[in-house]
């Protein structure tokens, strides 16, 4: 009978199907995400995840005092806030509300920042959103409705004179500006303000090419276009509208610009907060609800019906999946993965597993008060990891980046923790 007992072990110890099934359970990643994911160790990778699992707490919570905007007191919000960042790459954009600089760039080598340089304020405004590209282009959108687009030159290392070269000075919203975001592949930016209306611009020119008004305050925009594409031949532009979630959806640029496009309203809550992601044809966002009297977020997970939302069925746009319930109040759905998602609480950057509603991790991260409503002083580092845990790499490891004051915190994972053992590599 022990025999019998020891070989049953050694079966189930040696058996592909049960340690891939316990590879998908752990979050180690998506089948569908390994172009050879057959020809993996499937039982190493989830010892390695259990370590991972268990070295979560030992993650490091960094704090630097950087020099951020030569000697400004940001400890007094009178004088100033963190008003717009974003990382992309190893360059972290941080702009203020005060002085005469608009925002600072720096670079992460290992575990410090060095400074690069700095771009004016002029009479655009302060930075109110931002959104730094792979190519080295800055598009900044500001209180004074104005959109500025800068090249960032020499953002490498060895280089000595690092400047941001303004290229276009966009004029056409009257508020403040909320949000940005930009497509090269089709060359065009799109904005999103408080006057309730979207806007279109050329990056090549800085012309405003089309605009679209709603309702009520633009919240955000985002774009799924090209290879972010959610459906072969057509692309997308997500728009935020307050209580409404619309989906624009064209085939090719010029029927956009400047034919009537399709536009569908996936979503109608009053109580939606900042933060609405797609990824992978699936919805995300959270809504504020009170049953009993108690304040809540709920986790929305929707599955979006591709060919009802470019106008090739009618049937319902959306299909609800799930909804996990956390008690309070969060601010902000910051990003998601297959995975895991990143969320932003009053005090708290808190990651939970999107499949089960359990929580990775719990981060205090302290933030000063700011007038945008997408709390800047917070973004993602490298999102990859939210993919699964087979992404987690090492070294350079950046789960999220927060401000408060002049104190940049860094949360990352330990450089103890080994990595993943790639076939694929």
């Amino acid at each position: 009978m022990e025999q019998f007992g020891l070989h049953y072990f050694r079966c189930i110890s040696n058996s592909t199907f049960v340690w891939k099934n316990k590879w998908i359970e752990l979050g180690i990643g998506s089948c569908r995400d390994q172009k050879e994911f057959n020809k993996r160790d499937w039982k190493e990778d989830c010892v390695t995840a259990e370590g991972l699992y268990s070295k979560i707490a030992g993650r490091k919570v960094l704090e630097y005092d950087l020099d951020l905007f030569n000697d400004l007191d940001l400890s007094n919000n009178s004088h100033g806030y963190i008003s717009a960042m974003d990382y992309c790459n190893g360059n972290l954009v941080i702009c203020h509300s005060a002085g005469d600089e608009g925002g600072s760039v720096f670079t992460q080598k290992g575990l410090d920042w060095n400074y690069l340089c700095s771009f004016p304020v002029n009479e655009h405004g302060y930075p109110s959103s931002v959104l730094l590209l792979p190519s080295n282009l800055l598009v900044v959108g500001n209180s004074n409705g104005k959109i500025t687009i800068w090249r960032l030159l020499n953002i490498r290392p060895g280089c000595c004179k690092h400047e941001v070269k303004l290229l276009h000075a966009c004029h056409g919203h009257t508020s403040i500006v909320l949000s940005v975001d930009a497509c090269e592949e089709i060359g065009v930016a799109v904005s999103g303000s408080r006057d309730a209306r979207m806007k279109v611009w050329s990056l090549m020119s800085g012309n405003c090419l089309k605009t679209f008004d709603y309702s009520s305050p633009v919240l955000q925009v985002s774009f799924y276009c090209g290879s972010k594409s959610l459906l072969k031949d057509y692309n997308f532009l997500l728009v935020h509208s307050s209580e409404k979630i619309f989906l624009q959806s064209w085939k090719n640029y010029t029927n956009w610009l400047q034919k009537s496009v399709l536009e569908q309203c996936i979503v109608t809550d009053a109580n939606i907060l900042p933060g609405v992601h797609i990824k992978n044809e699936t919805l995300f966002y959270c809504s504020v609800t009170m049953p009993d009297g108690q304040e809540r977020t709920d986790f929305n997970i929707k599955r979006l019906n591709m060919p009802a939302i470019v106008g090739k069925s009618g049937d319902s746009l959306c299909t609800h999946l799930k909804v996990f319930s956390f008690q309070g109040i969060f601010r902000k759905l910051m990003q998601v993965g297959a995975v895991f998602g990143l969320l932003i609480s009053d005090e708290n950057i808190m990651a939970i597993d999107i499949r089960r509603g359990s929580v990775l991790f719990k981060e205090y991260v302290p933030h000063s008060v700011a007038t945008s409503l997408t709390l800047p002083q917070v973004t993602v580092g490298a999102g990859k990891w939210l993919d699964g845990l087979l992404y987690v790499k090492r070294y350079g490891m950046l789960l999220a980046i927060a401000i408060y004051g002049k104190n940049l915190t860094l949360i990352s994972w330990a450089p103890s923790i080994p990595e993943f053992p790639s076939k694929e590599d």
